[in-house]
């Protein structure tokens, strides 16, 4: 039970940090950040570009089988199934990507509680700073030599996320376990695919 909810205080704080950091450029017009997590609603159909909405406490999220060209890269399929599996010890299913706005971030959760996510670089420091004021700034370490910057969020028993900074976007890596090196493993190969 207690791992449980820990993993919805991880994605949460995950997904309102992401939400979140975007400074400006957002084009939703549902209001403020708004909080991860409450009632969702998706809609009946897809769209003729295959798309499905789903809106979840303020924020829009649509999944697309098309990627556009201006978008930001989906972190489904930065790295192929088998290796992350092994960077991960096991098989992590399928991943669903999810596009808060496209333009911005992109987020691909799977259902062991893994979520990797792909946002503009230039909204690293603001993501950062949502994490320390939400989780508290003992939780958060600077790791260096990866990326331009980079930072493990500990919220114990090896849950946590890693976040590193690259010249166009930065990458989040939230783990259920595993822990910093685990995380970091999975940041790297991120950041060399894109």
């Amino acid at each position: 039970m207690r791992t449980t909810v820990r993993r919805r205080v991880v994605a949460s704080t995950l997904g309102a940090a992401l939400l979140l950091a975007a400074c400006g450029g957002d084009d939703d017009d549902t209001g403020g950040g708004g909080e991860a997590g409450g009632d969702t609603t998706t809609t009946a159909a897809p769209d003729a570009a295959g798309a499905t909405t789903t809106a979840a406490a303020g924020a829009t999220t649509t999944t697309t089988a098309p990627v556009e060209n201006d978008a930001v890269p989906d972190p489904c399929t930065l790295i192929p199934a088998p290796e992350l599996a092994m960077m991960l010890a096991g098989d992590q299913g399928a991943g669903e990507s999810s596009a808060y706005d496209p333009d911005q971030r992109r987020i691909c959760s799977y259902a062991s509680g893994v979520i990797l996510a792909v946002e503009l670089a230039d909204h690293y420091d603001a993501a950062i700073d949502i994490i320390r004021d939400e989780t508290g700034e003992d939780s958060v370490h600077e790791v260096s030599g990866v990326g331009n910057a980079a930072v493990w969020q500990d919220l114990g028993d090896g849950m946590g996320q890693f976040i590193a900074q690259g010249d166009e976007y930065f990458v989040g890596v939230m783990l259920p376990g595993g822990g910093q090196d685990v995380g970091q493993v999975v940041a790297e190969a991120m950041l060399a695919a894109l």
